[in-house]
């Protein structure tokens, strides 16, 4: 807002932005002009009909009743010709009445900076009276030439400070601004000029006064001040400002005292001085006194000592399309124009039931509001909207706000719809030609970790969203046509069926595969009435194409969104091609790399497409960890979870099936699986995964949600011992196999665990890659929000980045914008590099939460030109 302030509170930078734009355009000759117009005004009558034509009785701007509108006007031009020089000035006010028991020694004339401030220099004590101290020292001013009528420059201002009127330097009082605001009921009257008996214009202005309380107000002040402040050039010292923002500020709260006074005369008076009329040597177009009565709305500025003017941007507040279970938060909005703090509270029984309510912020609002060049401000009072059971309108709500400075009430009608939570169908699209079971270092081959991270992917889908599946080699086979999985299908069984069956052999066209999957995805069965609330693609690959239809001829033609794993390093036929296609769609690239036996490897793949189903399902990945559980110990993971998240997931991993879970809420109570179970938790096992899923807040956990909860992990000794024989007649069999169970043997079961959350809180990270050639800058771009509102300034986002040496390289993302973090990197050196990007902060109520997604991009050598794939030429396996 363009706030106002009086001159004393100003802050040492506003004093001297104020001075520096006073100064900038005193110095370009712009200043001059309000010297010359107003001098103008002053010799410019304005007769009624019948009068002589005399411009001491009265003119444009003075004597008359568009005294207060003209110089209202008047000290906004020069405000905003100031803010062309210094953005956010404005035009401070001298409240002299405040001076009145010592004015000679009022602080604006201290000329001592170790004193305080310096405002606008002290008394003229040059030869001729000129001001010789303070910012202004060297001003030129203008004395008009009344035989020619032009002006003629004069060195320095003049002041005499003190000077007299009827033989006593009087100065306003207090007392006499506050009988005149409060006992002057009429803004003006007949004959509208110096002579009107009554009327606050004419009493402040200077001319109507009590003899026995010399209370002229305005024209005392120009009188005391006196050199420069006398004559029609008055402009030519900048205290002329000062004086008259006060002036102007004192009309106002006059105004604010009589909101039925309407300013007169409307018609019928001296021309230029009625309600509707134009008033000369303006700037302004249309500059007329009734567009200057409300000065907050058509002028846009207040004073601090304003009442607040607080009005609803809108009578009603929507909650539009928020699923089931879900909140959003939407704000009913005021457009404010206050000089001062104003409060905002939502007055107690006045609504806000079920399933309308407050947030976490509460149900009161204070906005400070800040010095800049806005017209005014917006505030927010945010309430909260919880997705009901039932997909449909809700019935419409209502609250009361109070603006507690003024006592304003103001209704609001809520209005919300709920829908159904986002469903997912989820086309697999999985690699299975020959070169897919080619054995690596673990001794396992990719389509073995192909087929257990679909498999451990496809569990974890909901009900009611669903899946299915395509393969491809040399072409796209269409295995399992996408439905819904839910109680009494059999779909999820039929794609865990699919899937576990699945084995490899002939070429590979990658473009086959990704384009039967799109027209797959596309003949969907869903029951009468059901849809999916979003679709998406998960291709499992390794990359190598040597069958066509290859995949840079199809990828235009993709409309899902898609997702890719590739397992393995980066290859120069398909990576980029892959790169293209799935931040075309708004998926996600992730490349494994080349697979060793370390744990992470060990999981790689099922992480990646875990990521990459809950990204497709807008679930949050809160935490990751991974590493061994040696027998008798027990391995305690923390993990954080926010009053803003709606339920979880705890998904563990294992090498070998021989692990026991026990989850811990903040309340320190322990829940085993069994337990759990009992609650109503879904728990299950199922290739290589225990997996479950829970409402918050948790019941069985004394209503546990927000704070650090736990995973414990221990050895089943009874299942090692049957996991380590089956692994020892599979390594007898297979010796690559012999590396799990001397691992095994020697720290017991690898796992990897991974918590997500559906929740009001929400992270979104991505890369951009400007080349794929050595020596690129990838782009990381973070975006966090809570119940559809800007995480701002309360969280720190990292990417940490392991380079495809294996070194660990942190790249902080700056809060570019609310909620949006960004940060570069340069990558100089060829291959995979992977990236975790991490977020950690604290939500709305004050409860620290985490979030972390996956990022990976390849640099390859020609990346940006590879060369054509041809037909035959990938791994003599694949023939």
């Amino acid at each position: 807002m363009n706030i106002r302030k009086n001159i004393y509170s100003l802050t040492p930078q506003e004093l001297a932005d104020f001075q520096d734009a006073l100064n900038a355009i005193k110095a370009d000759g712009s200043y001059d002009d309000f010297i010359e117009r107003h001098h103008h005004a002053m010799m410019t009558a304005t007769p009624m009909p019948g009068e002589v034509v005399d411009s001491l009785l009265r003119n444009t701007a003075h004597r008359g009743p568009a005294f207060l509108p003209w110089h209202r006007y008047f000290c906004r031009e020069l405000e905003l010709l100031l803010q062309t020089k210094k953005k956010h000035v404005t035009l401070p006010y001298w409240d002299w009445a405040a001076d009145e028991a010592d004015p000679i020694s009022a602080p604006l004339w201290n000329t001592d900076p170790a004193a305080g401030p310096v405002y606008v220099g002290g008394d003229g004590d040059g030869p001729n009276g000129e001001v010789t101290t303070g910012p202004f020292a060297t001003w030129t001013a203008l004395i008009a030439d009344l035989e020619t009528g032009g002006f003629v420059p004069r060195p320095g201002i003049i002041r005499e400070l003190g000077s007299t009127f009827g033989g006593s330097p009087v100065f306003p009082t207090a007392q006499q601004v506050e009988d005149l605001i409060l006992n002057e009921p009429a803004y003006d009257t007949d004959p509208w000029s110096r002579a009107s008996p009554s009327g606050f214009r004419n009493r402040m202005e200077g001319w109507n006064f009590d003899p026995a309380l010399r209370s002229q107000l305005h024209n005392r002040v120009h009188i005391w001040v006196g050199g420069d402040m006398g004559p029609g050039t008055s402009p030519n010292d900048p205290v002329f400002f000062l004086h008259h923002c006060n002036i102007d500020r004192l009309w106002a709260r006059w105004q604010h005292a009589h909101p039925t006074a309407p300013y007169a005369p409307v018609s019928g008076g001296p021309v230029g001085h009625n309600l509707g009329d134009t008033m000369q040597h303006l700037v302004t177009t249309d500059a007329t006194p009734a567009r200057s009565l409300d000065y907050r709305r058509t002028l846009g500025f207040v004073y601090d000592t304003d009442p607040p003017l607080v009005e609803p941007v809108s009578p009603v507040v929507y909650f539009r399309n928020v699923p089931v279970g879900e909140t959003l938060w939407r704000p009913a909005v005021f457009r404010v124009r206050a000089g001062a703090p104003v409060h905002l509270e939502v007055v107690p029984g006045s609504g806000l039931a079920a399933p309308y309510g407050l947030t976490t912020q509460g149900g009161t609002v204070t906005h400070t509001p800040v010095v800049d060049s806005t017209p005014f401000d917006l505030v927010s009072l945010w309430l909260a909207f919880t997705g009901e059971a039932t997909p449909g309108a809700a019935a419409a709500g209502t609250v009361q706000i109070r603006c507690v400075e003024t006592g304003e009430v103001f209704d609001f009608i809520l209005s919300g719809d709920t829908v159904r939570r986002q469903t997912t169908g989820v086309m697999f699209a999985l690699d299975t030609s020959a070169s897919m079971r080619r054995p690596m270092s673990s001794g396992l081959t990719p389509v073995q970790l192909l087929r257990e991270a679909t498999a451990q992917g496809v569990q974890l889908i909901r009900d009611n969203s669903g899946a299915g599946v395509v393969s491809f080699d040399q072409d796209g086979h269409a295995v399992v046509k996408l439905a819904p999985f839910g109680p009494g299908l059999s779909q999820r069984d039929d794609v865990l069926a699919a899937v576990n069956a699945l084995d490899a052999a002939g070429d590979t066209s990658i473009g086959d595969g990704v384009s039967t999957a799109s027209e797959t995805l596309g003949e969907a069965w869903l029951p009468e009435g059901l849809t999916f609330s979003t679709w998406a693609m998960v291709v499992l690959t390794d990359g190598q194409e040597n069958q066509p239809q290859f995949l840079h001829e199809v990828s235009g033609t993709i409309p899902w969104r898609t997702f890719a794993v590739g397992l393995g390093a980066a290859h120069p036929v398909s990576t980029p091609t892959l790169t293209r296609l799935t931040s075309g769609t708004d998926g996600r690239l992730l490349l494994t790399d080349t697979l060793g036996t370390d744990t992470d490897s060990r999981f790689q793949v099922s992480t990646y497409v875990q990521q990459a189903l809950a990204l497709a399902a807008d679930d949050d990945v809160v935490a990751g960890a991974s590493g061994v559980v040696a027998p008798s110990s027990e391995v305690r993971i923390p993990f954080q979870l926010t009053e803003t998240d709606i339920e979880a997931t705890v998904a563990l991993l294992m090498d070998t099936p021989a692990l026991k879970l026990t989850l811990e809420p903040p309340t320190g109570l322990s829940l085993t699986e069994a337990e759990l179970v009992a609650a109503g938790v879904a728990v299950t096992h199922s290739n290589g995964m225990i997996f479950c899923r829970f409402g918050l807040p948790l019941t069985p956990g004394a209503g546990a949600h927000a704070g650090t909860w736990h995973v414990r992990l221990r050895v089943d000794e009874e299942a090692l011992g049957e996991a380590t024989g089956k692994l020892r007649a599979a390594a007898d069999a297979t010796p690559g196999r012999r590396t799990d169970l001397d691992a095994l043997i020697a720290h017991g079961p690898r796992y990897s665990l991974t918590v997500n959350s559906w929740s009001n809180l929400n992270f979104h990270a991505r890369l951009t890659q400007r080349s794929m050639e050595p020596g690129t800058t990838v782009r990381f771009d973070a975006v966090l929000s809570e119940f559809g509102r800007p995480v701002e300034g309360r969280a720190e986002v990292v990417a940490e980045v392991r380079r495809p040496d294996g070194v660990l390289v942190t790249v902080p993302l700056d809060e570019e914008l609310p909620g949006a973090f960004t940060g570069e990197l340069t990558m100089v050196m060829a291959g995979i590099w992977q990236a975790r990007v991490k977020a950690r902060g604290h939500t709305f109520g004050r409860t620290f939460f985490s979030r972390e997604q996956r990022l990976s991009v390849a640099v390859v050598v020609g990346g940006d030109n590879p060369p054509a794939p041809v037909v035959g030429t990938d791994d003599p396996v694949d023939r």
